[in-house]
């Protein structure tokens, strides 16, 4: 067990904080994707990307349409 480890009852502080500055960063990276795509009127890209909720309720497929003249 290192120096760190006992210090602090088992829990090593810096590992935990380097998740927490990597999440942090994520989210201000994706904040400005979404600002980005957003102020450009690119809502289908930000929605493909997960930035914004889908439009269509989960589950729901569109139909398929059958095309004249076209195989089974």
């Amino acid at each position: 067990m290192s120096a760190i480890d006992r210090i602090d009852g088992g829990t090593n502080t810096a590992r935990l904080s380097a998740a927490e500055q990597d999440r942090f960063f994520r989210e201000e990276r994706q904040d400005k994707a979404r600002r980005f795509l957003l102020g450009r009127d690119l809502n289908d890209i930000a929605e493909i990307l997960g930035l914004i909720p889908p439009t269509t309720p989960a589950g729901k497929r569109p139909t398929r349409q059958r095309t004249p003249g076209g195989t089974r």
